[in-house]
């Protein structure tokens, strides 16, 4: 997997929760965003200024997915390495609770394209992020994902940029960056607050 919320109260309006405290919306009481679907997710994402044109859940024809490592689980391969690609999809999808993959937006390019997945169990996602970050950090590798995050996340879904977090639009949302990195120092004047593991919180704040 690339190492990248019921929306309240009608699926068609983006609302905030009422506080998660000590549910991974964090000790200060910060609201996560939820939705029911990728569309409402979509709908978050152009809310707030940003193009997320051409929602598919087809990792072969959105083009706004990574070449490589989408998950999407109601997605069925067809070729002649179709079944081993479904049975690793599934394993996938079950490794990190993923419910349904999808993406949006013109391309890859700073343009911006978006992968959003919706998760049966966010705890479990940010497990399965954690443990990658913290083997790819044993294993000395020099990504600068590692120490900025990947995904930005809600109560229930994550929206992985394709281009980079920093200064990315959706940290002025109430979607946090989810930064698993062990040496992780938050400067004050940004907020930091408990995640759902422990070695991860939620933040606005991406390292150079």
């Amino acid at each position: 997997m690339r190492s990248l919320k019921s929306l309240l109260p009608t699926a068609v309006s983006v609302a905030l929760l009422t506080a998660l405290t000590g549910c991974g919306g964090g000790s200060d009481g910060h609201a996560l965003p939820s939705a029911k679907t990728v569309g409402d997710v979509q709908k978050f994402i152009t809310r707030a200024g940003l193009p997320c044109t051409a929602l598919s859940n087809d990792p072969l024809g959105a083009p706004g997915a990574p070449a490589e490592g989408f998950i999407s689980p109601t997605y069925h391969y067809s070729g002649w390495d179709g079944a081993d690609s479904n049975a690793q999809n599934k394993k996938d999808a079950a490794k990190w609770s993923v419910k349904e993959g999808a993406a949006c937006g013109k391309d890859n390019s700073d343009a911006g394209g978006w992968v959003i997945y919706l998760t049966k169990d966010m705890k479990t996602f940010q497990q399965a992020y954690r443990d990658d970050v913290r083997k790819s950090v044993r294993d000395g590798e020099s990504d600068p994902t590692l120490r900025r995050g990947t995904y930005l996340v809600g109560a229930d879904f994550t929206v992985d940029p394709t281009a980079s977090l920093q200064d990315n639009p959706l940290l002025r949302t109430d979607l946090r960056v989810l930064n698993c990195y062990p040496d992780l120092k938050v400067p004050s004047g940004y907020s930091a607050q408990r995640a759902l593991v422990d070695g991860c919180v939620l933040t606005d704040y991406v390292p150079q």
